[in-house]
C-alpha cells in the first residue's frame, strides 16, 4: 500500500518505516525535520495525495513548547480533514495512556479522561477531534503507554541512575510501560484490520511491575550494586525549582516529577483479544534500552 507516516524521523517514527518499508509497502514520510509542517493544510492536503493509509504520529512533547497545541491539535485536525478529502481507506493515531491521567485502578479504553500535563490535554483534545472524522474515514487510535527503548529521553533518566539519583517517591505503584519494538508491532498489527476501524486501543506491556522495580532492573543492566534510594516527591520538586531559579537545565522538572509519581495500570485487554500481544518482558526492554545507548 501507499502509506504516509508523520513524525517519521522521531523514535517511534524512523521504526516504523523501516518495518513497513520490510513488508515492501510504499512509504511517504512525513516530518519537521524534512520540511514538512503538520499545522499547514495545504502541505497536509498535497503530502495524501494518493495514499491508502496515514499514520499520524507527529506531535510535539515538550510541555513548554508554544508549539505545543497548534501542532498536536490543529496538526491533527489538518491530517484528518485531508484523509478525508483524499478518502484514505485507514488512519492511525497514535495517542497516549496519558490522556487518562493517574490511573490508580486499573483503566480501559472506556475509562474518561483526565489529562493533567499540556501534552496529555492537547491528546486527548485531539482524539476527540478524531472522533468527528469516523464517518469520513475509518480511524484506529492507540493509546500507547511510555515507550521505552534507546532515546534521548531514558539516556538522560538511565544516566541519573547510574549517579546514584534517588528514586523519587516510595516507587511501589504500578508502572507499565511498552519497549519500542511491541509499539511499533501494535501499529503493524492494526494496519488494514476492519475490525480495528473505528476503535480504539490501549498499547502496553503484559506484565505488572512496580517503578521500583523497574529502577532496580536498570542498576542490575548497569553493573551496579541493586540499592534503591528513594527521596519524598516534595523534596523532589523543591530540587527541581531550585535548579529552575539558578537557571541550570535539568530532566528533573516538575512535570516529570508528577509523571513519575503517577501510577500507570493499564488493561491491554481489548487489543490482546484480537491476537496482538507485548512479547518484550521489562527485564529484556531494559537491557536492550541499555545496550542500545551502549551503541550510540
Amino acid at each position: 500500500m501507499n502509506i504516509l507516516v508523520t513524525g517519521s524521523n522521531g523514535f517511534v517514527g524512523k521504526r516504523l518505516v523501516q518495518a513497513l518499508n520490510r513488508q515492501g509497502h510504499n512509504v511517504k514520510e512525513f516530518d519537521l525535520s524534512l520540511g514538512n509542517d503538520i499545522t499547514d493544510l495545504g502541505q497536509c492536503k498535497q503530502a495524501v495525495k494518493g495514499i491508502d493509509v496515514v499514520y499520524h504520529l507527529a506531535a510535539v512533547l515538550d510541555e513548554e513548547s508554544a508549539q505545543l497545541e497548534k501542532a498536536n491539535v490543529k496538526g491533527t485536525e489538518n491530517i484528518l480533514e485531508a484523509a478525508a478529502k483524499q478518502r484514505c481507506r485507514q488512519l492511525i493515531y497514535l495517542s497516549t495512556v496519558g490522556v487518562h491521567g493517574n490511573c490508580k485502578a486499573r483503566v480501559d479504553e472506556k475509562a474518561s479522561f483526565a489529562p493533567v500535563t499540556n501534552y496529555e490535554k492537547s491528546k486527548a483534545k485531539a482524539e476527540q477531534i478524531a472522533q468527528e472524522f469516523q464517518e469520513m474515514v475509518p480511524i484506529t487510535v492507540l493509546r500507547a503507554a511510555l515507550a521505552l527503548g534507546p532515546n534521548e529521553y531514558w539516556k538522560q533518566i538511565i544516566k541519573l541512575v547510574k549517579k546514584g539519583f534517588p528514586l523519587i517517591g516510595g516507587g511501589k505503584q504500578v508502572w507499565q510501560t511498552i519497549y519500542i519494538d511491541d509499539l511499533v508491532d501494535a501499529l503493524l498489527f492494526v494496519l488494514g484490520k476492519e475490525a480495528c476501524f473505528g476503535e480504539t486501543f490501549i498499547v502496553a506491556e503484559q506484565e505488572q511491575h512496580s517503578l521500583r522495580e523497574l529502577y532496580a532492573e536498570i542498576q542490575r543492566q548497569l553493573g551496579m550494586e541493586v540499592k534503591v534510594k528513594t527521596v519524598p516527591v516534595a523534596m523532589a520538586k523543591l530540587g527541581a525549582l531550585l535548579y529552575k531559579l539558578k537557571g541550570r537545565k535539568s530532566i528533573i522538572k516538575a512535570e516529570h516529577i508528577d509523571r513519575l509519581a503517577r501510577t500507570r495500570n493499564y488493561n491491554t485487554g481489548k487489543l490482546n483479544a484480537l491476537g496482538w500481544k507485548a512479547k518484550t518482558e521489562m527485564q529484556e526492554a531494559v537491557k536492550r534500552t541499555v545496550e542500545g545507548l551502549n551503541a550510540y
